[in-house]
């Protein structure tokens, strides 16, 4: 019988790719493609229904009813006609009169069919796959009802759907498989890798772990060697599986597989031993060898040996293991690398092995959760690795499948809205974030595996980023201290750094009174929604709490209901919110006169190096409120001095006018009395200061005030403190200048002014230079005859440094004063 005709559709390349591609021909039944053969029969009152997949040689049925093969070639295939026509139902009314059907054995033989109607299965991507096909013994010249016929082609879609619901499970299924199979290799790499730092310089061991390994990595492989290389031959030096009883077995580098790869350096796969040009026949039938895959242990470009892998049936090993061994062979290296170095250096084999065993990286699989429109609302836990668990402190085998949310309750949103935005992007994140529920800092990376799906790999870092914010919590408390003056404002800077450094609560700091029977506390810093316990509290009306604190001890209590100095009666505690609390004594002179007080309203576990930082805040605390109680009275101290020293200032002065009462010449008597006056003046503005320092217009201000209105001084220059002895100095100068010009200069006319500027000059001297000038008044003369003490005041320049340049000119007198700028300005020491 000639063959039949079929449209060309049935052989196209892509039609059968796109068949292939659902992996669906000769697989078993499955009830969801039998229920609907069984509807379309019952739909069509026919005796047959297939669901037929017409490949490039033959029609096979996924689902047939009433029909007693499983598929027929093409010669008999009705429903090849169907493709054709993908777009509509193939009706044959009479198969025996249909051109393409009337000399089909099928028709012409048993079954002896008469009457067919195929609608065309149809992928998405317009492919005719095959036909959902009713048939029967009778022939039907009316064919279907239009109602038949659109639910045969409802049919014909559900089928595809299945088809396509059935291909994306298979493909996840694979992609999980293939997910599986990777962690699976990398978790028997991460094991070798551990058995390798462990063993140290056992180079037995090293070489067994890096064989059970790659064998765990293969599972197809039965047997495994690493064969080291000495000089011309191979030695059998590693053995595993069916290779066990050949240990130390040497075979030839020349006529062996093993010496191919060898001497190539390249890994080889064997497929079949058989026919395989570099292996001896009689060693594979010894080792019961079908096919093999082997990579060269290189260090640099020396070949150190060969790692096999075996099985007893032909191609049971692809291309990718190649690969995966590949691995191996260089965690081989790098074991016989670090053996060799530890057998050099056993003190750098301590420190490494010490600084391995201490790593603790967490590594997860998540996948994001979407709500109704698509956005990503939370993530669950795909795979977690033990180290995960300790991390975090949770049991791993219970978070499988389950959301973050619900493994960790109130968990902040930034740990679901990061990763979502690392698989929205596809770009990795690296993050350094708290957990507030587990107190604990994390940091990481997070990346993109596939789809909805990603990775994190992190490591717990809440001591060091604790230890860093207590750090800098001690410098902004020293900050704070250095700047506030009260020890109110003191203890409330302190106890603010304090509660938010550490996440309590409430702190502050109060003054013991008596031998530890009350703390009157002063105003203190609080969280939202906590209460202020400023005021005086006796201790004994919170349990037995004085002890610790009599003897300078801390007093620290993580849980106020169970710690036995408070559990009898936790009320008052639990009254101002108190769960767990710290206090921190400050002694003086063997007694503990106040303390530091932290409190959450949680039960806590305080460690020790929170109790060291709050020991430092309390010394610094308790140094700040001293320097300022030192100030206080150093202020009292100064003003009794002051008061004393204008009393001598002015018996000095009483003195003076007495002895010198009866002096005719009154000049020189008031000269004097005036230079007094002027010192006085100087002391008062260093008194501003505390004798520490003055403002440089604030002395000048008040020496030239005695002698004019300051509106004919014009003042140009910054503003800076200056030492006492350059204020005196400074003091003195003025005055002296400003007498003069009320004699002889610019400020004995109406109109006269000064102009008094000054300014820093630097080099390798820094100086500072005061310039004097007058203008307004009459010419001005150099002094002539017997020069008076105010010409030697004013020759002796700032601070003694004899640098004065007077020059006297018709418009007046202008001078240049220069001093080393450190003799001027407060040195820090």
């Amino acid at each position: 019988m000639a063959p039949v005709r079929h449209p060309p559709v049935v052989l196209d390349e892509a039609r059968l790719d796109a068949l292939a591609g659902y992996a669906i021909l000769d697989t078993p039944a499955e009830r969801g493609f039998d229920d609907i053969v069984q509807l379309a029969c019952q739909l069509c009152h026919v005796p047959v229904s297939l669901v037929s997949l017409v490949a490039g040689d033959r029609q096979w049925f996924m689902a047939r009813v009433g029909f007693p093969s499983c598929e027929t070639d093409l010669n008999s295939s009705v429903c090849a006609h169907a493709l054709g026509q993908p777009d509509e139902i193939l009706v044959i009314p009479d198969l025996t009169v249909d051109p393409r059907t009337r000399l089909n054995p099928l028709v012409n033989g048993e079954p002896f069919i008469r009457f067919y109607a195929g609608a065309p299965l149809v992928t998405t991507e317009g492919h005719a796959l095959g036909s959902l096909c009713v048939i029967d013994k009778a022939t039907r010249p009316g064919g279907l009802t239009p109602a038949q016929a659109d639910g045969l082609k409802a049919l014909a879609r559900q089928i595809v759907s299945q088809m396509e619901l059935r291909r994306a499970v298979a493909t996840r299924d694979t992609a999980r498989a293939e997910e599986q199979r990777a962690y699976a290799i990398r978790e028997a790499l991460r094991e070798t890798q551990m058995r390798i730092a462990a063993l140290g310089d056992d180079l037995d061991g090293i070489l067994e772990a890096v064989v059970a390994g790659a064998m765990r990595a293969v599972p197809t492989a039965g047997g495994g060697v690493i064969e080291l290389l000495d000089d011309a031959t191979l030695e059998y030096r590693a053995v595993h599986g069916s290779l066990a009883p050949h240990l130390g077995l040497r075979v030839s580098v020349g006529v062996s597989a093993g010496g191919h790869c060898a001497r190539t350096k390249s890994p080889y796969l064997i497929a079949d031993a058989d026919d395989d040009p570099h292996v001896d026949r009689g060693h594979a039938a010894t080792l019961a060898l079908g096919s093999a895959i082997l990579a060269p242990i290189l260090r640099g470009d020396t070949v150190l040996g060969v790692l096999k892998l075996i099985a007893a049936r032909p191609r049971a090993f692809t291309r990718g293991d190649l690969d995966i061994i590949g691995l191996f062979t260089s965690a081989a290296t790098s074991g016989l690398t670090e053996a060799k170095a530890r057998a050099d250096a056993r003190a750098k084999d301590v420190y490494w092995r010490g600084l391995f065993d201490r790593l603790s990286e967490g590594f997860l699989v998540g996948e994001v959760v979407r709500g109704a429109d698509g956005r990503v609302t939370d993530w669950r836990h795909v795979e977690v690795n033990p180290a995960w668990g300790t991390l975090l402190g949770i049991d791993p085998a219970t978070v499988a499948g389950r959301s973050v949310r619900e493994v960790i309750p109130d968990i902040e949103e930034e740990w679901v809205a990061e990763f979502a935005e690392v698989v929205a992007t596809g770009r990795p994140a690296e993050f350094t974030r708290r957990i507030g529920t587990l107190r604990r800092w994390y940091e990481g990376r997070a990346f993109k595996l596939d789809d909805d799906r990603f990775g994190v790999i992190f490591l717990e870092v809440t001591q060091r980023v604790e230890a860093d914010t207590r750090r800098a919590a001690l410098l902004a408390v020293g900050d704070r201290l250095r700047d506030l003056t009260t020890t109110a404002e003191m203890a409330r800077a302190a106890a603010e750094i304090v509660g938010r450094t550490l996440g309590a609560t409430r702190a502050g700091f109060g003054r013991i009174e008596g031998d530890v029977e009350a703390i009157e506390v002063e105003p203190d810093w609080t969280a939202p929604g906590i209460d202020s316990i400023a005021g005086r509290h006796a201790f004994d009306d919170y349990g037995n709490i004085r002890t610790h604190l009599r003897k300078g001890d801390a007093l620290v209590i993580d849980d106020v209901a169970t710690d036995p100095r408070t559990r009898d009666n936790p009320g008052p505690m639990r009254a101002i919110d108190i769960g767990s609390l710290v206090n921190m004594p400050v002694r003086e002179r063997g007694r503990t006169v106040a303390a530091f007080i932290v409190h959450d309203v949680q039960a806590r576990v305080w460690t020790p190096e929170e109790l060291a930082f709050l020991r430092n805040v309390a010394d610094r605390l308790e140094v700040g409120v001293a320097r300022v109680r030192a100030e206080e009275l150093q202020a009292v101290l100064n003003k009794e001095l002051a008061h004393r020293l204008k009393n001598t200032l002015a018996v000095v002065q009483s003195i003076a006018t007495q002895t010198l009462r009866g002096v005719t010449e009154r000049e020189p008597v008031e000269a004097f009395e005036r230079r007094v006056l002027a010192l006085s003046r100087a002391h008062d503005v260093l008194m501003q200061k505390s004798w520490a320092a003055a403002r440089m217009r604030a002395v000048m201000e008040s020496v030239l005030g005695m002698q004019a209105d300051l509106d004919r001084f014009a003042f140009d220059g910054p503003d800076m403190d200056i030492s006492p002895e350059a204020a005196l100095s400074l003091t003195l100068l003025l005055h002296e200048m400003a007498t003069n010009a009320l004699k002889y200069g610019a400020l004995s006319a109406n109109a006269g002014m000064v102009r008094i500027a000054w300014r820093t000059e630097d080099g390798m001297s820094p100086s500072l230079v005061l310039d004097w000038t007058e203008t307004g008044g009459p010419a001005a003369a150099a002094p002539t005859g017997r020069v008076g003490f105010g010409s030697k005041l004013i020759r002796m320049g700032l601070v003694g440094t004899r640098k004065a340049d007077l020059r006297y000119g018709l418009s007046g007198l202008r001078a240049e004063f220069r001093a080393p700028l450190t003799d001027i300005q407060i040195q820090v020491h």
